[in-house]
């Protein structure tokens, strides 16, 4: 049994990936205050080399995040996340004849 987390109706990938562009953008001006302010070399190195993974695994994300709705397979720090039907570009959506719906690259692969 696979567990999934659904993305909340608001929350589409494309404003995903906004959102995690903010957030790099606020890394790095986090890592501008680190550079700028902190004064122990030591402590410097360390800030700026944590916030620098933490955007550059945000980025490694948000590329993920740009086929995931093409490919109905979305996962964020290895933790799958079920795209809503609705939210899927149409040309992915399909109905199956018992009322259900699913994602055509989905059923291509079960198939």
């Amino acid at each position: 049994m696979v567990l999934l987390a659904a993305l909340p109706d608001w929350l589409d990938p494309e404003l995903l990936q906004w959102i995690i562009l903010v957030v790099i953008a606020v890394l790095l001006y986090l890592m501008y205050v680190v550079i700028r302010f902190v004064q122990r070399v030591v402590l410097k190195v360390s800030l700026f080399l944590l916030l620098a993974g933490i955007g550059l695994s945000l980025w490694v994300q948000r590329t993920d995040l740009e086929d995931c709705a093409r490919t109905c397979e979305c996962s964020l720090y290895g933790q799958d996340v079920e795209v809503p039907w609705e939210q899927l570009p149409e040309d992915v959506r399909v109905r199956l004849g018992d009322g259900d719906v699913g994602c055509r690259d989905s059923l291509e692969v079960e198939a």
